[in-house]
């Protein structure tokens, strides 16, 4: 009972309080100089504003900002997300346009070859760091109609070695610039004695630096073999069709002996890069 009175005693002292509250408003409004008690009133709901409305604006900024982080984050997600499917597209844009410009390559290589060279297509699919400048391996064999000592050509007929052991469905290529077992019979395409032996590369390369073949035991009355000649090879070669590109010659100079000239050739296939290549079915071009 006593609990009941006191709880209506702070009702009531609270309705007064407001009552009061609202009469002041009022009277204000009327009058420019409030009275004293009036003044008080008017301070004394200063300080409670004052005491109260600190802290709730703290927690308003602070939800506030919680909600700006948490926008900021879900947008830093999308984004993210974005960006990584525009690395994968891109990827995927990459690899098409290069299959799409090898598949040109091979069928107006097939247009222009068709008549006189039968081509096998063929994957790079083995080359190792230790034999860079030696061999490949290809993803076609005895079951495609690869045979040993056919030529392997690129899309524009640059020369890139000879198939030396195949299987049924694999093929190991000599490349051109092995110094120890290649040996091709090529012509200076601008001089009828401008015949020599491409044996390999000139010096040892890496992966990254850019192969140069040297040709040997070119005549030294071959008096029109100048910088800049293309070298295919001849037809007295006994493996590979004449008329194959090897490169193109970028100096020349007299032997040790002075005997013959040698001459510095820059490979037309790019050695470095091969992925798709073409096995030439001699036997079929022979035909």
């Amino acid at each position: 009972m006593t609990r009941f009175f006191t709880s209506k005693r702070l009702m009531v002292l609270l309705a007064s309080f407001i009552l009061l509250a609202a009469l002041v408003g009022v009277t204000l409004r009327e009058r420019e100089n409030p009275t004293w008690p009036e003044k008080m009133l008017i301070d004394a709901f200063g300080w409670v504003q004052g005491v109260v409305y600190a802290p709730v604006q703290e927690m308003a900024g602070f939800f506030e900002d919680m909600q700006h982080i948490k926008q900021l984050y879900e947008e830093n997600a999308k984004l993210k997300a974005n960006l990584n499917d525009y690395s994968s597209m891109r990827v995927r844009i990459q690899g098409l346009e290069q299959e799409n410009k090898r598949l040109k390559e091979d069928l107006g290589l097939k247009n222009r070859n068709v008549n006189d060279l039968q081509l096998i297509s063929a994957n790079v699919i083995g080359r190792s760091p230790s034999t860079w400048n030696s061999e490949i391996t290809l993803d076609v064999g005895t079951n495609d109609g690869v045979q040993k000592n056919m030529a392997v050509v690129t899309a524009n007929r640059g020369l890139v070695g000879r198939v030396y052991e195949v299987t049924p469905y694999h093929a190991k290529v000599l490349l051109i610039t092995d110094k120890g077992k290649m040996g091709i019979s090529a012509k200076v395409t601008s001089d009828e004695q401008g015949y020599g032996i491409i044996s390999g590369a000139s010096v040892d390369v890496s992966q990254t630096s850019k192969p140069m073949l040297e040709m040997s035991g070119i005549k030294l009355g071959a008096d029109k073999v100048k910088v800049g000649d293309s070298v295919v090879t001849s037809n007295v070669s006994d493996i590979f069709p004449a008329g194959l590109i090897i490169g193109t010659i970028t100096s020349i100079e007299n032997d040790k002996l002075g005997l013959t000239k040698i001459a510095q050739v820059e490979p037309a296939a790019n050695l470095n890069n091969m992925d798709f290549l073409y096995v030439v079915n001699q036997a079929k071009a022979s035909q």
